[in-house]
């Protein structure tokens, strides 16, 4: 049964090619390499924060929905003002024309922000921002949550590459999106490769738990899952967990089992409770390959200060986000991080800024006390 299936749901994706140069080379547990990409987003240097890029008809400075100061930097798209934003591989824009900035002077200027597009960046590049190398700004030094993403059946890193570049200018995250080892791939290697990617962001590139938010869509909704509730009960929970049309097994998708049978795959429902992190789901109520029921069914399993408010599009199926849809897709998705993710990392910046701060003004008065 389970092979029988398996050849109905996962398929090789076409082939598609990314630059090698880009390709950042993971080992997972079993002695597998997996490729991987990195894609990083401009930010503002006053805050930290990622800079998001407008929203069709959008003409934003700075937007709260949290009712903080800058939930998101976004530029005015009438405008012709750019302040200063850094990238990892050293590259920053500065220009200066202000007629059109709807402010005066240098206030202008500073709420006017006009991001580059995001970059992939070399494995190179990333150890170099990790070293703090002259030029290169940080990528641990940011309040910029990382998307560790984990794609569908029938995808690659080439195929994905533009969504994810669209995600990470809209709202405003590094992604880091990995492959699977195998065009069929068994649970088994999937969570390994999961836990490779994680660990070369957590233990490698020196990125906190609580700025790794996983994003799982259909099939990758399995591994998701599984790091969530792994992180959960080693005590060192992710940041959040954005779920795009998961399933709670793969034997439920085509058979009501009422329990996870042997031989059963990506039990999601058995992983969700034990899940600490905020859990957004997204699911198209005409999804015609995994029923929308499944997100509602796993929702519920959710802890209760977990659950974030779903979005269900009506009419949307599986595979695509329609252009349509994508503005609600992408303003229900800052909403959740402006809620849920970024409020933690400002506060986390701010009492790591004042650590500092208050260790300068130790050394300050510790080196005068010697001069006298």
């Amino acid at each position: 049964m389970g092979d029988a299936i398996s050849s109905l749901l996962f398929q090789p994706p076409p082939p598609t090619r990314l630059k090698e140069s880009k390709v950042i080379w993971l080992t997972n547990s079993f002695g597998k390499r997996i490729p991987a990409f990195f894609i990083e987003c401009p930010k503002d240097d006053r805050t930290g924060e990622g800079i998001r890029a407008p929203l069709p008809g959008e003409s934003q400075q700075s937007v709260s929905a949290a009712g903080g100061a800058g939930a998101g930097s976004y530029y005015s798209k009438g405008s012709k003002t750019t302040t200063n934003h850094t990238l990892a591989g050293g590259s920053r824009h500065t220009t200066g024309n202000n007629q059109n900035s709807g402010g005066t002077g240098e206030e202008g200027l500073l709420h006017h922000q006009v991001p580059s597009t995001p970059q992939i960046r070399t494995m190179k590049e990333l150890e170099m921002s990790l070293r703090g190398a002259p030029g290169v700004g940080g990528i641990t030094s940011s309040c910029v949550p990382t998307l560790l993403y984990s794609h569908a059946n029938a995808e690659d890193l080439g195929n994905i590459y533009p969504w994810c570049k669209f995600l990470s200018k809209m709202l405003g995250v590094n992604i880091f999106a990995y492959d699977y080892t195998g065009w069929d791939p068994s649970e088994e290697y999937c969570f390994a490769d999961v836990t490779a990617a994680y660990t070369y962001l957590n233990q490698t590139l020196q990125i906190p738990a609580h700025s790794i938010l996983l994003y799982g869509r259909s099939l990758g909704s399995g591994p998701s899952c599984y790091l969530a509730a792994k992180t959960a009960e080693e005590g060192e929970a992710v940041g959040g967990l954005i779920l795009h049309a998961p399933f709670l097994s793969v034997y439920r998708i085509v058979l009501e089992s009422g329990c996870t049978l042997p031989g059963d795959r990506f039990a999601n429902v058995d992983y969700a409770p034990f899940i600490r992190s905020p859990v957004l789901f997204i699911h198209g109520t005409k999804d015609s390959i995994v029923p929308f029921n499944h997100s509602e069914r796993l929702l519920d399993t959710i802890i209760e200060p977990y659950r974030a408010d779903p979005l269900f599009i009506k009419d949307m199926g599986h595979n695509n986000v329609h252009a349509s849809v994508r503005p609600l897709f992408v303003e229900r998705l800052r909403e959740y991080l402006d809620t849920h993710i970024m409020p933690e990392l400002r506060e986390r910046r701010q009492h790591d800024e004042s650590s500092r701060s208050r260790m300068v003004m130790r050394v300050r008065s510790a080196r005068l006390q010697q001069a006298r």
